[in-house]
């Protein structure tokens, strides 16, 4: 009996460091690697929104390029060295250089082996980065920002009827050409006629900012009744200068992003909110670390609905409005004081 005795005793003092251990791990909280490109905007602030009201035990390691390039590589060598739970990237440019696509992911400058969630980057596929939004082969998940070429266009047609479409665009960017050669293929279905106006260029990536004006004012010449402005880096840089030309000759711009309209010259977008993208990363970063879901196991997926943003301010400039009926599913933005 004796034995016994103590083998129960040994038996409940076994459970209970069990259940120390798997307690004391719980509270041991997560570390994640946020890796932004130009500060926290709204769609960082989403993310942090959605783990501060979920309580999520998680400690934020978070790091800005600040637009240069050159810092990627120190980021790549820290979360190697660290390995944090979980890496959040923000954008296409920066989420590339940091993972490499689907086909360089084993290259040593590209970081591996860390579960990944990305936001706002367009084109996850296109860009090579995976090879399907299901079903993909790398340890990553993530949320496009852009909203599909094609409800794009539907929604232009439903704000301003147009018969040419512009594109100005550099063709060293890959998130650009894609973007481009879709409008061209809905172009046929959707009977409007495409100008096309690739910008020059400098070497590999660079495109002649020079050009800018100079398109636009063709495009005018061609009686473009719109300018898309897509998912372009380069033409995000150059917009206050596409967009006071465009307005100079009566053009309107719509803007594949709302930054285009609620900080410049754009009049009309038709976008994934980006505080709505970073708070759907946030509730697959949860799932990761929470849940213990593969993150190859989650869907690369969009918010579902898109909204409207239109700039007042270049809604009057322009004397283009939108229709009474979008009053209610629109952000307004930009309203001038007399307003």
């Amino acid at each position: 009996m004796k034995g016994s005795s103590v083998k129960i005793v040994f038996d409940i003092l076994f459970v209970l460091c069990l259940l120390f251990v798997r307690s004391a791990s719980a509270d041991v909280p997560k570390r994640i690697y946020l890796a932004l490109w130009d500060g926290c905007e709204e769609a960082c602030r989403g993310f942090k929104d959605y783990l501060q009201a979920e309580r999520a035990n998680v400690i934020l390691i978070e790091r800005n390029a600040g637009k240069d390039p050159d810092r990627i590589a120190g980021f790549v060598e820290e979360i190697k060295a660290s390995s944090p739970d979980l890496l959040v990237t923000w954008g296409t440019y920066l989420t590339l250089k940091t993972v490499g696509t689907e086909k360089e992911a084993l290259q040593a400058r590209f970081s591996v082996g860390v579960p990944t969630v990305f936001m706002v980057v367009s084109q996850p596929v296109e860009s090579g980065l995976v090879s399907a939004l299901v079903s993909q082969g790398r340890n990553m998940t993530g949320v496009p920002n852009l909203v599909p070429v094609s409800e794009q266009l539907q929604a232009a047609r439903q704000f301003l009827p147009f018969k040419r479409l512009a594109l100005i665009y550099n063709p060293a960017e890959v998130n650009a050409t894609v973007a481009a050669a879709q409008v061209k293929k809905y172009a046929a279905l959707m009977d409007f006629e495409v100008i096309d106006k690739p910008l020059l260029t400098r070497g590999e990536d660079q495109a002649d900012s020079n050009a800018v004006a100079n398109a636009v004012a063709e495009a005018a010449q061609k009686k473009a009744d719109l300018i898309y402005l897509g998912p372009d880096a380069f033409m995000n840089v150059q917009r206050d200068i596409l967009t006071e030309t465009a307005t100079s000759f009566g053009i309107p711009v719509f803007s594949a992003a709302e930054g285009a309209v609620r900080n410049g010259g754009a009049l009309f977008a038709y976008v994934n909110r980006y505080y709505t993208v970073g708070r759907f990363a946030g509730v697959k970063a949860l799932k990761i670390l929470r849940n213990k879901v593969p993150a190859y196991d989650i869907p690369i997926e969009t918010p579902q609905r898109g909204v409207y943003v239109v700039n007042m301010t270049a809604a009057t400039q322009l004397k283009t409005y939108p229709p009474l009926s979008f009053v209610q599913a629109t952000d307004f933005v930009n309203i001038p004081d007399n307003q």
